[in-house]
Order: C-alpha cells, then structure tokens, then sequence
C-alpha cells in the first residue's frame, strides 16, 4: 500500500469524431505523468471494448456500432515499460438503458467527452507481468 497526495488535476474537452483510447493516451503522454486516476462522461459514436476471459486469460473484443451515453470512465494511470500508461474502464448505456462494459479500446468514436487526469505526487507505479493472471499488475 502507498500513500499518495494530489499533486494537479487536468480538466479537458474532447473532441467529437476523435478515437477515445488515443486521445487519452496522447494526453497523458505530454503531461507525463506517472501515478494517477481518469475520470469522464459524456457521450459514444460507435465503441470497442473488451472483457477479460479469466478462463482463456486473454481478452476478447467486442464492437457497438451504435450512440451510446458514457454513464462512467474511470482509469488508473501507471508506467508500463516505462512509459505512462493508462488502463481504462467504460461503462455505456443503450437507447434502451441497458448498460455494457469494459476495458476501453481504440476505435471507441467520441460525440461529446469531458475529462479529469488526477496526478498524484509521490513515487511512480509500474507495471509488470503477472504470469498467474497473464496481465500487466502494479508492482506494489
């Protein structure tokens, strides 16, 4: 366990027809930054997510090519390879309220995306590779 304190927070707009996934990472990208958490709401042309199949390890893919209301991002920030990298969840709701999940992936289309990038002040968090889970972990 670390402790960690709040060190800036980044307030932005995305842009419409922009790909999510790149988005976020280019910006994190020129912050750098090394420990911290994304946040955002808004809204999807079309999204690519993935489930992660504990059984085969591995994760599958699924395309919406359909509107789509971002009821919660969230997402932690990390080095991976040394450098930032960022690994997302999406939670998106249909015209119908139903809701699919997942881990964000590029090709993920914006309408409309409003973002927090919490940095925190202290020692950066790397991943590295977990042969239990086949998944890039913090290493804490």
């Amino acid at each position: 366990m670390r402790n960690y304190k709040v060190n800036n927070i980044l307030r932005t707009k995305l842009k419409k027809g922009d790909d999510l996934y790149y988005s976020l990472m280019n910006i994190i990208d020129k912050i750098p930054i090394t420990a911290g958490i994304i946040i955002g709401i808004g809204a999807v042309q079309k999204a690519n997510i993935a489930y992660f199949n504990q059984i085969k390890k591995e994760y599958e893919n699924f395309h919406f090519n359909e509107a789509m209301e971002i009821v919660s991002l969230k997402g932690n920030i990390s080095l991976k390879e040394n450098k930032p990298f960022a690994h997302i969840h999406i939670s998106l709701a249909r015209s119908d309220f139903t809701v699919v999940g997942g881990h964000l992936l590029p090709d993920t289309i914006i309408y409309a995306c409003e973002i927090d990038i919490i940095e925190y002040d202290g020692k950066a968090i790397n991943r590295v590779f977990d042969e239990e889970t086949n998944l890039y972990l913090w290493d804490l």
